[in-house]
């Protein structure tokens, strides 16, 4: 008999699998090595066979259980590739032999591409792996933070691996969309226009990881300022003007899709349940990993594929707010007029050692700047015949909407 709760568990759709808990490169603002959270030394620097298969066997027993037809599988680190060619094509052959025929594995990774080559552009076709690539914009920008353990830039590395990319025709089934954390201290236009010239199929933009303790560069627990909306307005107003519906943004087509009525969400915006579940190099089962960002040690729940079942997370407090959504959020965000859109934003944003996550997210005045912009643009942009749209309720000054509410939406 399943233990109680279990029965309520969401289906998980998604594993982020922290194959190789060690790096290449020591990015500064990187919430596994530079945030705090040392956990990462007691972990295996590659995951054994013996955590592979018990990991894929406890997928196959999930995914079976909830009816799921398919699963994402998303290699993850540290840096993924340092795992070896010769461990991906184990993976992918044992993950067939286990899921199949009755799930089917999508596979995906997230690399730093300092290692990408011929050869292993070679295998990720051959095993159908999709890849996107972590890039902060120009070289100036990029190796401001993105650096390696002797503190040399990483930008012509990761620069040389798209422009590889780009040489190969085979790989246009491959994605190529591109990660990049927001720096302030960068011109926003500037730093799109690169990597649309670089050739990316896409960019989707990361707020830096911080907390009420120690806030993200240009935030504090107390400020009204907005910094992170004003650098990301200029991007939306050009991409929308240029109407290029070729190359995709992640979180402006999300909230636009959000505001016209979608039933859509990311782990930042949306606040639906989440779906996504961490497996570490020692088979440790974990919430989302900026998370680690909170303090030492705070993503050990004490969960393992090696003993637990994945239904288990249910029983685990650390693991309630995020599988629950915007029912776990403060009671200021439940009463916000755009929370069905922000979704309270990401989960660890939200965190403080004084109120656990019963707070806004830091980023709330910068979300809320956003949205609100967006929502303007996007309504005015429709053709005057489209009607009946699931629209935000109005705002008014007896619900002490910041000014910039008041003014702008609707």
């Amino acid at each position: 008999m399943s233990a109680p709760g279990r029965s309520r568990t969401f289906p998980i759709t998604s594993y982020v699998l922290k194959i190789a808990s060690r790096c290449n490169l020591n990015c500064k603002y990187c919430y596994m090595y530079n945030l705090g959270d040392t956990s990462y030394r007691q972990q295996p620097a590659v995951m054994s066979e013996h955590v592979v298969e018990a990991a894929l066997q406890r997928i196959r027993q999930h995914a079976v259980h909830k009816g799921l037809e398919s699963v994402k599988l998303i290699f993850h680190g540290g840096e993924p590739l340092l795992a070896g060619e010769a461990f991906f094509r184990h993976f992918v052959e044992t993950a067939t032999r286990i899921l199949t025929p009755e799930v089917t594995p999508q596979f995906s990774m997230q690399t730093n591409a300092v290692l990408l080559s011929e050869k292993w552009l070679e295998l990720l076709g051959e095993l159908k792996i999709h890849f996107g690539i972590s890039l902060d914009g120009p070289a100036e920008i990029h190796d401001a933070n993105r650096v390696d353990h002797q503190g040399r830039g990483s930008y012509q590395r990761v620069a040389q691996a798209i422009a590889l990319i780009r040489s190969r025709q085979e790989c246009g089934r491959i994605s190529t969309r591109v990660l990049t954390v927001v720096n302030l201290e960068s011109d926003s236009l500037r730093v799109y226009k690169h990597i649309r010239a670089l050739g990316a199929a896409g960019v989707d933009f990361l707020l830096p990881d911080g907390t009420y303790d120690a806030p993200p560069p240009g935030k504090s627990s107390s400020s009204d300022d907005t910094p992170y909306a004003d650098w990301l307005i200029p991007i939306f107003d050009e991409w929308l003007d240029n109407s290029d519906t070729e190359f995709k943004i992640r979180l402006f087509e999300n909230i636009v899709s959000l505001i016209l009525g979608a039933e859509y969400t990311t782990e930042y915006i949306g606040g639906r349940q989440g779906s996504v579940v961490v497996i570490e190099t020692d088979g440790g089962i974990e919430p989302v990993s900026a998370l680690k960002a909170c303090g030492e040690g705070f993503t050990k729940v004490g969960l393992n594929v090696l003993n637990n079942e994945i239904d288990e997370i249910c029983e685990i407090p650390l693991f309630r707010p995020y599988l629950l959504g915007a029912d776990a959020l403060c009671g200021e965000c439940k009463e916000c007029p755009i929370v069905r859109v922000c979704g309270g934003g990401y989960l660890p944003h939200r965190y403080s050692s004084a109120n656990g996550f019963d707070n806004p997210s830091i980023y709330c005045r910068d979300l809320s700047k956003l949205i609100a912009h967006i929502q303007n643009r996007t309504l005015n942009a429709l053709p005057a015949n489209v009607s009946s749209l699931p629209q935000l309720p109005r705002l008014s000054a007896s619900r002490a909407a910041p000014s910039y509410l008041e003014e702008s939406i609707y």
